[in-house]
């Protein structure tokens, strides 16, 4: 069952550390989320994120879309600050790099299947896609 996301989610996800700014820009207050990646990003970066395509980053509006409980979770076990976090563990310095560049990486795909199985509930991937 999908529902608009209420303001007191909103502010739960808002509140995730990292989440204040766009996780690509560093924009403030962005109000656009990927569910594939838990990370929230501004309206300019967000068309970035569609034009990858569903498969890499599904996009959805923070504010005005319908989420479902998987998705919420998504971003509750996310968060810009983590995937940031992750990504420089795997010796990733994405500063500077576009979007595409950045979300076609292995060790951002590995990212988002580890967020998917933590959601699911099952056993962390730990090896980068081949």
């Amino acid at each position: 069952m999908s529902l608009s996301m209420p303001l007191d989610q909103q502010r739960e996800i808002f509140a995730i550390a990292g989440n204040n700014h766009c996780v690509d820009c560093s924009a403030k207050n962005p109000t656009w989320a990927s569910v594939s990646f838990g990370v929230l990003m501004c309206l300019d970066c967000s068309g970035q994120h569609r034009s990858l395509g569903v498969h890499i980053s599904f996009v959805r509006s923070v504010t005005m879309d319908s989420w479902t409980e998987k998705q919420l979770n998504c971003m509750r076990k996310g968060g810009n600050k983590t995937f940031n976090d992750f990504l420089r563990s795997k010796h990733v310095d994405a500063s500077g790099m576009g979007i595409p560049e950045k979300y076609n990486l292995p060790e951002a795909e590995l990212y988002r299947e580890r967020l998917r199985a933590k959601v699911e509930g099952r056993p962390l991937p730990t090896d980068l896609p081949k």
